[in-house]
């Protein structure tokens, strides 16, 4: 495990590298028990296996649960951030030479924790620690205030969901929200437990007209996760699954998915969380 010495120096080993403006991609789904953060942890590590600099930053506070499914244990949380004043530099846990880690904080329940949220102080601390390719915000589930800041302020959504009814009539009722209150957000569609591509695409192309036919607008079909037992697997012994299980078919999924992001990037001005100063209070 690092200490907080090692910490700095790999902080200041990254700024030395200079000021990149990243991408920002918030990672959220309409209900709960869809995978979201495992996703979210794997997709992490699989832009770090093609050599870029991700932070994650577990936002779903109150219930973040990033840092177990990594099998790490930073000292600091958001919690503490917003409610201790800990510096941000300090909660930053680095997990491996390209990924780092800001873990949410359960302390509190998520009402409470709403509450104490100042949105504006953490993007103006997060501009601080540049040298990021990506930030990944990992949202909780649902629809309430925090959910829908940082997926309105975000460059893109990956929004999660499953084949199941109801994780789809949430996935739809979020996309309703997000469409209702910015009509040009974009938004992708991850289904993830998919049987096979075949499955995951009737799923995503299910969404999307109905998007398009009661919304008037269109989120894309990022990819699928293979229904895979290993993820269930690495989840038991707090590993990722594209670690412990390399070559197993969600892990190959997941990388897809990772190079369909890369190519989505390009040179596209950045639009999103560090230019919203006014945003969403």
């Amino acid at each position: 495990m690092y200490d907080q010495a090692e910490n700095l120096r790999l902080l200041k080993s990254k700024a030395e590298k200079g000021f990149k403006e990243p991408e920002v991609i918030t990672i959220t789904s309409g209900k709960g028990g869809v995978g979201k953060s495992n996703t979210s942890v794997n997709l992490a590590l699989a832009l770090g296996e093609l050599g870029k600099k991700v932070l994650l930053v577990d936002v779903d506070i109150g219930l973040g649960n990033t840092d177990l499914l990594l099998g790490v244990y930073p000292k600091y949380n958001l919690f503490d951030y917003f409610i201790n004043n800990i510096h941000l530099s300090d909660l930053i846990f680095p997990v491996n030479e390209n990924i780092d880690l800001l873990a949410g904080g359960s302390a509190l329940s998520d009402e409470e924790m709403l509450e104490k949220i100042n949105h504006d102080t953490l993007r103006t601390d997060l501009q601080r620690i540049m040298g990021y390719d990506y930030i990944l915000f990992d949202t909780g589930a649902g629809i309430n205030k925090n959910v829908t800041y940082f997926a309105l302020s975000a460059d893109q959504v990956i929004l999660v969901t499953t084949p199941e009814p109801t994780a789809i009539t949430d996935a739809y009722a979020l996309l309703k929200t997000l469409y209702g209150k910015k009509k040009n957000i974009i938004i992708n569609i991850l289904v993830n437990r998919a049987a096979n591509f075949s499955e995951g695409e009737y799923i995503a192309n299910k969404l999307i007209k109905v998007a398009q036919n009661f919304l008037s607008s269109t989120p894309n079909f990022l990819g699928f996760i293979t229904d895979d037992k290993h993820v269930q697997q690495a989840v038991k012994l707090q590993k990722p699954y594209i670690n412990l299980y390399s070559q197993c078919t969600a892990s190959r999924d997941v990388r897809r998915i990772a190079n369909k992001i890369l190519g989505k990037q390009g040179n596209k001005e950045r639009k999103g969380f560090f230019n919203l100063f006014r945003l969403f209070k």
